[in-house]
């Protein structure tokens, strides 16, 4: 026989069980992520949005103008990566900035490590009350939370520093829900004031956050016992479209010179050659093994994203004590929260389903296997719920704690993206970009030769690799490479550029170099470098007409 309600009910007005279930989940998160702070940069975003970004977010005068620019915008440069609009990230990092040492000009990562930490406790605290609000009994709200603390999909978040941007979103989100859900019970009006407050941080953390409205009316439709007045709901719109307008037209004035203009065909294309990620994400969640920190779609393991489903499915049909209402809300939860990153062509980095993996833990948390674990009941439904939670935290702490070795530097981070998706091309191209700032040509041509095998279409692979078989005065390796793009894409003018340099450099074969050279401009005339190589050809050869002609050329074509 389980525990009944009033036994449950005495363990959560135990005044300690708030206070010792906080400390428990800052010692175990903590524990977990501890040695993250040694980490190093990991060059995947953090050392535009922190190292060559300093100067301005160490100065918290310019906290003012975080929220009218991108969070890439660098001073002094061209902001390449659109709508990305996230002021309160930039924010958190001003903070940790300031209360950096102050040893040089390069800031190092530990303090921003630290505070990442720091935020996922604070995610995971709020967790805990959410769950506990939502009258999910004490010992299964605190066991999930600690769960949701060391789940290993969660890693990158945490241990990558720009991460952050998800575990402030959920912090602000849930921050904002219970907030609410008080406010529905006490009618205060303080209340109401700090969700709408947490749902404009949420705003300019990320644009997710506008998911938000649509779960919150689910929720107040299908799930909140108490029937909800018209009036409130008009009121509730009302003042979430306030809220909305103000953040739009921000975020519009900040990123108006860098706006991503894709067509409405383009990015109906991209959100279906992202669906596959549905799939994916909900077996991380689930069975949170062989995961990769740069998924690509092609890589989804269907089978085990469909045996996550049906492990899902089983623990809700053979629940009988369930709350189907919730375990909906739960299932929308994590589908809204998500569908806004299939907008984006690069979707599979793990720390965006930060956010949409606390839907899936509503839907655990009403499986009967997990609500009826609770140490006064000696049940034998009640010891299996326990033993069964207690075996997950365990296997996700141990993941979770070999798995952090992946970040303490960018070359292990690349090379467990390249090892945890092997058709993706973009982490041999991290790699090998790594391995050529430290001037390790030979490694960074592996790197390059890897992504040949995964994709043979894209132009920059090639000129790259040669680009390092120049560096190494293997002119007749370079040549091989070259001569491989031009047959794949013969019109490539930067290719028929480069091999002219290299058979001009290499083999002494002056007349096919200035062959490609000349075809190069005849593919694109508005390439100003073959006109200065041929300028230069020209002089040496005392040709002074041609030579007059082509630096002209050059001249004109390098001010357009």
């Amino acid at each position: 026989m389980a525990v009944s309600d009033t036994k449950k009910q005495n363990l959560l007005s135990n005044k300690w069980f708030l206070p010792l279930s906080v400390a428990i989940i800052c010692f175990v998160t903590i524990s977990l992520y501890d040695k993250s702070i040694k980490n190093d940069y990991l060059d995947l975003d953090d050392m535009t949005i922190i190292v060559r970004n300093y100067n301005f977010i160490k100065d918290f005068s310019n906290a003012g103008q975080a929220f009218k620019q991108g969070v890439f915008q660098v001073q002094g440069e061209t902001d390449t990566l659109t709508s990305y609009y996230r002021p309160m990230v930039t924010l958190s990092f001003m903070a940790d900035s300031y209360i950096s040492p102050k040893k040089s000009e390069y800031p190092i990562p530990a303090p921003y490590i630290r505070d990442n930490i720091f935020y996922h406790v604070v995610a995971c605290i709020l967790l805990l009350f959410l769950l506990l609000q939502l009258k999910i009994p004490p010992l299964p709200s605190l066991a999930l939370s600690l769960i949701f603390a060391v789940h290993p999909l969660l890693n990158q978040a945490v241990a990558w520093i720009p991460g952050r941007n998800d575990s402030l979103l959920t912090i602000f989100i849930l921050a904002s829900f219970i907030f609410l859900l008080r406010y529905l019970k006490t009618k205060k009006t303080w209340l109401i004031t700090l969700h709408i407050f947490f749902f404009l941080l949420a705003l300019f953390t990320k644009e997710n956050a506008v998911m938000f409205i649509p779960v919150l009316f689910i929720y107040l439709r299908f799930i909140q016992k108490e029937k909800i007045a018209v009036k409130t709901y008009l009121a509730l719109g009302i003042t979430y479209v306030l809220c909305i307008l103000p953040w739009l037209v921000m975020r519009h004035i900040a990123l108006a010179t860098n706006a991503d203009r894709s067509t409405l065909s383009a990015v109906i294309k991209t959100m279906a050659s992202n669906s596959p990620f549905f799939i994916l994400y909900i077996s991380k969640s689930i069975l949170p093994f062989n995961l990769s920190v740069m998924s690509v779609a092609a890589d989804t393991n269907y089978f085990t994203g469909l045996l996550a489903i049906a492990l899902l499915l089983a623990g809700i049909l053979l629940s009988r004590q369930k709350n189907l209402h919730l375990i909906i809300f739960g299932i929308t939860w994590f589908l809204l929260f998500l569908a806004p990153s299939f907008f984006s062509s690069f979707s599979g980095l793990e720390h965006r389903a930060y956010l949409p993996l606390l839907g899936v833990f509503l839907v655990v948390s009403q499986f009967d296997i997990i609500k009826q674990a609770d140490f006064n009941d000696k049940s034998s439904s009640s010891k299996l719920g326990i033993a069964l939670l207690g075996f997950i935290f365990l296997l996700f702490f141990a993941t979770s704690f070999k798995r952090l070795s992946i970040f303490e530097n960018r070359y292990a981070f690349d090379q467990s993206a390249m090892e945890g998706s092997p058709t993706a091309l973009l982490p041999c191209l991290y790699l090998a970009a790594h391995y050529e700032q430290e001037k390790m040509y030979d490694k960074a041509i592996d790197a390059y030769s890897q992504g040949l095998a995964r994709d043979s279409t894209y132009d920059l692979t090639y000129l790259n690799m040669a680009g390092d078989y120049i560096r190494l005065k293997n002119f007749k390796e370079a040549e091989k490479i070259l001569r491989l793009d031009i047959r794949r894409s013969p019109n490539n003018s930067l290719t028929n550029f480069n091999l002219g340099l290299v058979v001009f450099q290499g083999d002494t074969n002056y007349s096919e170099g200035v062959r490609l050279w000349k075809k190069s401009i005849a593919l694109d005339s508005n390439f100003a470098q073959p006109y200065k190589v041929l300028s230069q050809y020209y002089q040496a050869l005392g040709d002074s007409s041609n030579a007059i002609l082509y630096r002209n050329f050059y001249l004109k074509k390098r001010v357009q």
